[in-house]
């Protein structure tokens, strides 16, 4: 069966503050700690080090039997000339997914000598069950010998602090709201309309992976504005399913 690597990323859960600064934390000094560090895809300053505490697996998008989705650390503290083990351990009480979706996570993994991040392989399948269907697998790190959780939050903003022990992989079989799909210009999603916008652009779903730009979003929001008013004046009128008038965003003439 092919298997595809994909490392997508989106976007979830604020919560309450302990941290200080959004500053690199490999200034840290103390015992040596691990973290969760997906980093956010966007054009911000500070990208590098802001974070998610969620992410997307979208079986449509990929279109294969298997797909690894790759879930980095980091750790915090003095890099070692040893190899150190690491444990994630899967939140049965949180998770949704099934024991056929995924095959099962290691006893612990491996942070090689010299190295400050350490990638987890996940390997998903897309089984029958899962058609239509989307579900989480919750996963946390948990301390040992080798590394400690000094922190739990990160700050990514004033505003915005995200868990960086506990990390929520969203594995799906169904239409899902990419990243590049921006409601501001092509109003609420829907998976009917993410089909009208894929047939009257020529674009792949898997163009949507990546966050659009203001232009190119404006400009396709634009061109549905205009195919559902001609549609319209033909006596064609497109629909959602549940009875509404399909529309575009509010922010295509701004």
């Amino acid at each position: 069966m092919m298997k595809q690597t994909i490392h997508i990323i989106s976007v979830l859960l604020c919560s309450a503050a302990i941290l200080g600064c959004s500053s690199e934390i490999m200034t840290y000094e103390g015992e040596s700690g691990i973290y969760f560090a997906m980093k956010r895809i966007d054009n911000s300053v500070n990208s590098d080090t802001t974070y998610n505490e969620s992410s997307l697996l979208p079986f449509i998008v990929t279109e294969s039997a298997d797909s690894t989705f790759l879930l980095k650390v980091k750790i915090m503290g003095p890099v070692s000339h040893l190899d150190r083990k690491f444990i994630v351990r899967l939140d049965e009480q949180e998770s949704t997914v099934r024991e056929e979706d995924y095959t099962p996570l290691e006893p612990s993994y491996t942070l090689k000598a010299g190295e400050i991040f350490g990638v987890i392989p996940i390997t998903f399948h897309r089984t029958a069950s899962l058609g239509g269907q989307e579900r989480q697998m919750v996963l946390e790190l948990i301390a040992n010998e080798d590394f400690a959780l000094p922190i739990t939050l990160w700050k990514n903003s004033s505003t915005e602090y995200v868990n960086v022990t506990r990390h929520t992989v969203t594995v799906s079989d169904k239409y899902i709201q990419l990243p590049g799909y921006r409601e501001p210009y092509f109003g609420p999603f829907s998976e009917k309309k993410m089909k009208l916008l894929l047939e009257i652009s020529g674009m792949k779903l898997s163009d949507f992976n990546e966050p659009f730009s203001y232009t190119k979003a404006k400009a396709l929001g634009q061109q549905l504005d205009r195919y559902l008013k001609e549609q319209k004046a033909l006596g064609n009128t497109i629909y959602e399913d549940d009875g509404t008038e399909m529309r575009a965003g509010d922010f295509i003439y701004i």
